[in-house]
């Protein structure tokens, strides 16, 4: 059974994570075939005040209480099989531990900013630092996600015909198995430089539209097949790769973006700008970040 690690916070950066993640447990073809562990992290750092006047037992008492209350007034308790209370440095550091320790196969975890909203970080820390890290699969909910309907639709997986992109549709294809849900994958292609525009008759122009939209689509069915994925609805659009799947999610109602990722050293990670997590960042849905094989 596929367990999942949801990242709880008791602010409301979380509440669209902690929906999501229910409901995928329990809206599948088998309810309850995926497990949810919600760990709070309190870092140590943020107790040093607390602790001159109060002990770590009766800390951790109490968040144990908040946490449980927080899942109860959300309705969504029944679909945890533990929740727990972690104390550590850092909240990425604790949360890939108990991945690993828990051998799950997702990191759930709440955007700090909601889709609509003015700032130039949208991710929060934690996203940040485990998409940098990406020591499993990490998917990234927009807050305000807890506030909208659900998508009707499929579910959209990038992919840019590289290695980095084959785990990713695979992650999609279980999970619009077990969800019932159809899985397009979506090539995205430059668009035409504009200025052949002013070279070409309109009848010219847009039949050069049509080959290189033929050409991707021929590229995608193949790449396809050859990573035995043939079973995946197929979408090609041109244009800018954040725009267009943005689009396509808002239009065809998605419950959900997949995008894979190259594994690159950490302090790469820093510098050079990743196009998985510009989905997680801007998309209004949730966006599952998949490391390659």
């Amino acid at each position: 059974m596929p367990k999942w690690i949801v990242a709880l916070d008791l602010q409301p950066s979380s509440h669209g994570a902690v929906r999501f993640a229910s409901w995928m447990a329990g809206a599948g073809s088998a309810p309850h075939d995926l497990e949810l562990v919600g760990i709070h992290v309190i870092e140590r750092e943020q107790l040093a005040p607390i602790f001159r006047l109060q002990s770590p037992d009766e800390v951790g008492r109490r968040a144990q209480q908040a946490l449980e209350r927080e899942l109860d007034e959300a309705a969504m308790h029944e679909f945890f099989a533990a929740q727990r209370v972690a104390l550590g440095a850092r909240a990425h550091e604790v949360l890939e531990h108990e991945a690993a320790r828990e051998h799950a196969d997702a990191i759930v975890v709440g955007r700090q900013m909601a889709s609509d909203s003015i700032a130039r970080i949208r991710l929060g820390t934690n996203a940040r630092r485990l998409l940098r890290a990406l020591p499993v699969t990490v998917i990234v909910v927009p807050p305000d996600y807890a506030k909208l309907p659900f998508g009707a639709g499929p579910i959209l997986v990038a992919t840019d015909l590289g290695d980095d992109a084959i785990a990713a549709c695979r992650f999609a294809r279980e999970v619009g198995t077990r969800m019932g849900r159809a899985v397009i994958a979506v090539h995205v292609i430059p668009a035409i430089d504009p200025i052949l525009r002013a070279y070409l008759a309109e009848g010219p122009w847009f039949e050069l539209g049509e080959q290189e939209h033929a050409r991707g689509l021929s590229q995608l069915h193949a790449w396809l097949h050859q990573h035995d994925l043939g079973g995946l609805e197929q979408r090609v659009v041109q244009g800018s790769t954040i725009e267009e799947i943005g689009k396509l999610a808002v239009e065809l109602r998605a419950p959900l973006v997949v995008a894979g990722a190259r594994r690159l050293p950490t302090v790469l990670r820093t510098f050079v700008g990743s196009t998985a997590a510009s989905l997680a960042a801007e998309l209004p849905v949730p966006v599952a970040v998949v490391p390659p094989t």
